[in-house]
């Protein structure tokens, strides 16, 4: 007979579980215990070695099973050992592992399967010392590799032309940094932008104000400079630059009020580019603004303009008149003779009813006489420009005037003749004081091309050649001794000035052989 250690019944010998709950059923001799294979006590039978060898319990159903046997009969589960299972239940040693008489035991065998979660976790191995070198060598190699990594990117984009961190903002009061070398425009740095007319408690913000609309069109007035330069080599100046600017930001007046040489072309060329400036953040009333400029050729020169520059403004006088003057002309106003005429004139009341007979005659209508405003009389500079444009010789002579008299005149005519002919024609014009002869001629401009393309003719060893400059025409004339020699004349010639060869008259002379 079997019984169920759970609920007691008994079954017969040929059944193995409870049809009820499932539980192992056990012999009917053997005592009670298997509460649960899990922690519980079981009744291992009679010790070994007294009646047989003690079979085999299952780890997780409790079974028996035979001696030698590897699976369960009952649940399938592998006996002994398996991976991530209980360990084995191993007889407790000991005489209190076993009871006996003398302790009050029963004298059979008991052992307590332990819980699976106490089962204690596998110890990790330490690392041997060869590991934690491998590790290092490993850690120091992909730090080498990350760098030169880095090194090879950095390069790769400095030769792509990578953009670089932006520099530092100059502050507004600093004015322009003049460039290291090449022509160079820019405010003096030793004299401050001074602005009049803004309220007592907003001096700087003014002055932000001016700087920032210099600074906006600076890459136009430095082009301007560099117009000038081309046609005049080595054209220095500082100046002193007046603005007049009305409460919309427009520029009302520009003037030159000193300058360190007398450069008439770009002293017009200044004003005329300034006046179309548009200066913003100022409100009210209308604001004047000095700006003191520096047209440098090189970096070098920048200092001694600003030093020579600064001597002439300490010795400015508050009343002298500007070297030179820009200003819209004043609207035309109508004379009083014209204002007086009524714009609509009456005219006499038609009766309502005419008689069909008697026509009425029409009054004759008299008509008003207005008399014209007389011409206003013909500034300085107006009869100074009518007297050049009538001789042709003077058609690209230009000049500017001040309040004084004085008269400057520019540009350039034929020859020194015509140079001194211009002169005494201005002087004879009414009202002019003094005149500054800035003229240029094409024949001292001709002779410095010729000069220069001789110059470079003899150190290429072409020391028989010729030149003649005409306009931008040559004459080349000479002897060389080759083809090629000639054909090299042409090319140097062309190269040291901008002009062309129109005729090319040199001659071809082989060297003598043996002196004779």
């Amino acid at each position: 007979m079997k019984r169920c250690p759970k609920c007691e019944r008994t079954f017969p010998d040929s059944e193995k579980f409870c049809d009820t709950d499932g539980t192992a059923l056990v012999d009917a001799q053997a005592g009670s215990g298997f509460p649960h294979p899990a922690g519980r006590t079981f009744d291992l039978g009679e010790p070994a070695g007294q009646g047989g060898e003690a079979p085999v319990l299952c780890p997780v159903c409790g079974g028996k099973a035979e001696p030698g046997e590897l699976v369960c009969n009952f649940c399938g589960a592998a006996l002994g050992r398996a991976q991530g299972a209980a360990a084995p239940i191993q007889a407790p040693q000991g005489p209190t592992a076993w009871g006996s008489p003398e302790s009050g035991g029963t004298g059979r065998r008991q052992a307590t399967v332990p819980h699976l979660e106490d089962s204690a976790a596998p110890l990790e191995e330490e690392p041997s010392p060869w590991s934690r070198v491998l590790v290092v060598i490993g850690y120091s190699v992909a730090a080498v590799v990350a760098l030169a990594g880095g090194a090879w990117l950095a390069v790769y984009l400095h030769h792509r032309g990578a953009p670089m961190p932006e520099q530092a903002q100059v502050s507004p009061s600093a004015g322009v940094t003049p460039v290291p070398s090449g022509p160079m425009m820019a405010l003096a740095q030793t004299i401050p932008v001074q602005v009049s007319g803004m309220p007592s408690g907003l001096p700087n913000t003014g002055r932000s104000a001016a700087t920032a609309a210099f600074n906006n069109n600076h890459d136009a007035l430095l082009g301007v400079y560099k117009e000038q330069l081309a046609s005049i080599p080595g054209l220095a100046d500082a100046m002193a630059v007046h603005l007049k600017v009305d409460s919309s930001g427009s520029v009302a007046a520009v003037s030159i009020r000193t300058s360190t040489a007398s450069n008439p072309s770009l002293d017009a060329a200044v004003v005329n580019t300034m006046a179309g400036w548009s200066v913003t953040g100022f409100s009210g009333n209308a604001v004047e603004i000095q700006y003191p400029i520096v047209f440098a050729p090189t970096a070098a020169q920048f200092a001694g303009l600003q030093d020579e520059l600064n001597k002439k403004l300490a010795s400015l006088s508050p009343a002298e008149p500007a070297e030179y003057a820009w200003a819209p002309a004043p609207p035309a106003t109508p004379s009083p003779a014209v204002a007086a005429v009524p714009s609509v004139v009456p005219t006499p009341a038609v009766a309502a009813v005419t008689p069909p007979r008697r026509p009425t005659r029409r009054a004759p209508v008299r008509r008003s006489t207005v008399s014209r405003a007389p011409r206003p009389a013909a500034s300085l500079l107006q009869r100074i420009d009518e007297a050049l444009r009538r001789d042709r010789r003077f058609g690209r002579v230009k000049a500017y005037t001040d309040s004084g008299g004085k008269v400057v005149i520019y540009g350039q005519v034929f020859n020194d003749r015509a140079k001194a002919q211009a002169e005494r024609l201005v002087r004879s014009v009414s009202g002019v004081t003094r005149v500054v002869n800035n003229l240029t001629t094409d024949t001292a401009q001709w002779a410095s091309e010729q000069v220069q393309i001789a110059q470079q003719l003899r150190n290429a060893g072409l020391t028989n050649v010729t030149v003649t400059v005409i306009g931008n025409g040559v004459y080349l004339d000479g002897e060389v001794s080759s083809e090629l020699e000639k054909q090299r004349a042409v090319t140097i010639t062309e190269s040291a000035a901008p002009v062309h060869v129109r005729e090319n008259l040199i001659r071809v002379a082989p060297g003598k052989v043996f002196g004779f």
